[in-house]
């Protein structure tokens, strides 16, 4: 019901980082809110995974973060910066995440079942990139989307089971008994996740739009692909750099390719979703409250911006389809391509900058 009050927050958050504006406080709000989701993704693989070696609860904690800053944005009637943070984010776990792991260990050895998840983002991406001709996005869309996130996770689960004789998805080995009593602290870390993933996204986003309001030639938008969606990113790096030196550097690569179907299948289609109810509401000097409810059919689908199509998607496709000859052992990432997929999203935020000048 939060979208209830879309209007209100809308205009109090803009009143907000006008002032805070003034002070400069922008960057700083942009600071600690990537602080609070730092912490919060830790928390939230902390919560699901228990400490073991489950590359599908990983992911989820991680992508908890993702998802909150995204649905934040698009509550705040910014559906251009939640779609930004999807590609954004998603781009990052290809580019940064891959190109790092490759570093830190380019002889790692990833079990099969798990390696054959990989290709399952070329066509997730390629949906996303046949669904941008229309210029918009629509219910039938978010179907889609959903629908083919069910089959990838059975696809996943059978690959699993088939491959290594798993018993959940992504789970490689069971939690000791001992550790079956400390649900409750799991509980406690992953509400602890949600809130600081709440409390971070919204400082983050008017950190975001603080910034392009204090500097007019740079756009909030190139400050979320930028400055935003590596902070998203970074915690995924950090615990990958620490799982690299126990020799499980595929478990960070899995739990980054399963961040990307999650935001593609998952959280696009709730953006979808969401924008009609958010939009279905707005100021009525006549009506009750000054405000008015319109039939969703009234709505218009949301936009997808035609730099998001044809940049970022364009480069999501690209990186996801250098993971299928990877995920079928054609193609051994080592440092020299961990280091140009690190410099790409280098290149990737400055075309990202120099589109949206143009725009």
């Amino acid at each position: 019901m939060l979208y209830i009050f879309a209007p209100g927050v809308e205009t109090l958050t803009h009143t907000m980082v006008e002032h805070w504006d003034l002070l400069g406080w922008g960057r700083w709000l942009l600071l600690i809110g990537a602080v609070l989701l730092y912490v919060a993704s830790r928390a939230g693989v902390d919560a699901l995974s228990g400490g073991r070696t489950s590359p599908g609860r990983r992911a989820v904690g991680h992508w908890i973060p993702i998802a909150a800053t995204a649905l934040v944005a698009m509550v705040l009637q910014r559906a251009d910066l939640a779609i930004s943070i999807v590609f954004a984010t998603s781009i990052g776990c290809l580019s940064l995440l891959v190109g790092s792991i490759s570093i830190l260990s380019p002889d790692s050895e990833t079990p099969p079942a798990f390696r054959r998840l990989w290709p399952f983002a070329l066509p997730a991406a390629l949906l996303v990139l046949l669904v941008g001709f229309t210029g918009q996005f629509t219910f039938q869309h978010a179907l889609v989307l959903l629908i083919e996130g069910a089959a990838i996770l059975l696809a996943w689960k059978e690959l699993s089971v088939a491959g290594d004789a798993v018993l959940a998805v992504g789970e490689i080995d069971a939690a000791p008994p001992a550790e079956r009593g400390l649900w409750r602290l799991g509980a406690a870390n992953l509400a602890l996740c949600v809130c600081l993933a709440v409390v971070g996204a919204a400082a983050g986003i008017m950190g975001a739009e603080g910034i392009g309001r204090d500097r007019p030639q740079i756009s909030d938008r190139a400050s979320v692909v930028a400055v935003l969606g590596p902070l998203l990113v970074l915690p995924m790096l950090t615990a990958g750099a620490a799982l690299a030196q126990k020799k499980r550097a595929w478990v960070a690569m899995t739990s980054g390719v399963g961040v990307v179907l999650l935001n593609l299948c998952l959280l696009l289609p709730l953006l979808i979703l969401l924008w009609y109810p958010t939009h279905a509401l707005h100021r009525d000097a006549s009506a009750f409250l000054h405000l008015r409810l319109s039939a969703p059919a009234d709505v218009p689908p949301m936009p997808f911006g035609w730099v998001t199509w044809r940049l970022d998607n364009v480069v999501l496709v690209l990186l996801a389809f250098m993971l299928v000859p990877a995920s079928m052992g054609r193609w051994r990432l080592r440092r020299a391509e961990g280091l140009t997929l690190i410099l790409l999203y280098g290149v990737y935020v400055l075309m990202e900058a120099a589109g949206t000048m143009r725009s």
